[in-house]
């Protein structure tokens, strides 16, 4: 493991140069899905369970080199629980190639230590992934004390690999996924990272973007679905013996989206005097919920002025049928 601390932000522009952050709103590009991998029932790890995230891409030859955050592009990593991750008192860094896998067999926990990486599962891989830390705010420090991360400072904070065929586990492969966490936590996993990937390995086709964590989940019928996802990687079902009814949403429309100053909100017609006394509530890509408007009827014009460009999930709050939901979105654009 190799980290460096960042006294200026122009020694961090190697690896990150800022660009406009937008969500991930095809399959035309690369976004980022959580993989729920162990569900823990017993011992220390009772009520957590541990997720792998995976960078997907479009070609065998992507490779990632990247991953990272600061004022232009935050990088969020955040859960529900606290602590936020579990930290096995062995992991002496946040890296994934720090971890030795001999010592999983007298301390199985370590197995499903939580930790950053770029393709690597332990120190047995070829990959050598290096920290770049603001030592304002080290955000390998605090996601190592089992705390969540926000990194907004200029100087930011990153973990990459130098793009040579050596890393070889940084490039997509069969699966076409490269692997940036493991994550254990009792909590909901929410936020975002900003990518760098060389496009079939090719430094002059170059993706840099800002994309939000989604579980891998576009099954309908699965309980953990999850519409703007690409693949099922990740759905969980309910048990055979005991199947819970969840009802794919009602998909309602936005327009003009992308909007800028205002949008017309259209509801199905059987919602006709069901919408008084509800909330359209819009969530950003990194699961925050950042606006919301009482609605009256089913069709409806609301202010988005106050809305940052990006993609938004607009859901609807208060329904009297707490089993109903009703789900669209609306791309902001300054």
């Amino acid at each position: 493991m190799k980290r460096l601390l960042l006294h200026s932000a122009s020694f961090l522009m190697f690896v990150l140069m800022a660009l406009v952050s937008e969500s991930a709103q095809a399959q035309d590009q690369p976004w980022l899905g959580l993989v729920p991998v162990v569900e823990h029932t017993e011992g220390e790890l009772a009520g957590m369970t541990t997720y792998r995230l995976y960078l997907y891409t479009l070609g065998e030859n992507d490779f990632l080199v990247s991953c990272s955050g600061d004022d232009a592009n935050p990088l969020y990593l955040s859960s529900t629980s606290e602590p936020a991750w579990f930290q096995h008192s062995l992991a002496t860094t946040s890296l994934a190639t720090d971890v030795n896998p001999a010592f999983f067999e007298a301390f199985p926990e370590f197995a499903f230590d939580s930790w950053l990486t770029i393709g690597a599962e332990d120190n047995t891989a070829a990959a050598d992934v290096i920290e770049l830390a603001d030592p304002e705010y080290n955000a390998f420090d605090i996601f190592e004390s089992g705390q969540n991360v926000a990194v907004e400072s200029a100087v930011g904070n990153a973990w990459f690999v130098i793009p040579t065929p050596v890393n070889e586990e940084a490039f997509s492969g069969e699966e076409m996924r490269v692997l940036v966490a493991q994550l254990t936590t009792a909590g909901d996993i929410s936020g975002q990272i900003q990518v760098q990937v060389f496009l079939d390995y090719d430094n002059n086709n170059e993706f840099r973007q800002a994309l939000p964590i989604l579980t891998a989940c576009n099954d309908p019928e699965a309980l953990n679905y999850e519409p703007l996802s690409f693949n099922t990687d990740g759905c969980q079902y309910a048990p055979v013996d005991a199947v819970m009814e969840r009802p794919a949403p009602l998909a309602f429309e936005a327009f003009p989206s992308p909007a800028n100053v205002s949008a017309t909100v259209v509801f199905p017609a059987a919602m006709k005097g069901k919408m008084t006394g509800t909330q359209l509530q819009a969530t950003a890509m990194d699961g925050r919920l950042v606006q919301s408007w009482d609605l009256h009827s089913t069709t409806q014009t609301i202010d988005v002025q106050d809305l940052a460009s990006g993609q938004y999930v607009l859901s609807v709050a208060g329904l009297e049928n707490a089993a109903l939901r009703l789900q669209g979105q609306l791309v902001i654009l300054r």
